[in-house]
């Protein structure tokens, strides 16, 4: 369970990620916007990204 609505709209983001990442016909445009926008909540958490 989140804590806060950064956390959650992290945890979003990241199910959204994987699910698309396994469609064959994903939009990478928005495969990459996600994740750029995943980093950014990461750092704004003072989470080390995950590479």
């Amino acid at each position: 369970m989140s804590v806060n609505p950064n956390e959650a709209y992290l945890e979003a983001i990241t199910m959204t990620l994987a699910y698309l990442e396994k469609k064959e016909d994903c939009d990478e445009k928005l495969v990459e916007e996600l994740k750029k926008e995943r980093e950014r909540i990461l750092v704004e958490l003072n989470v080390h990204p995950i590479s």
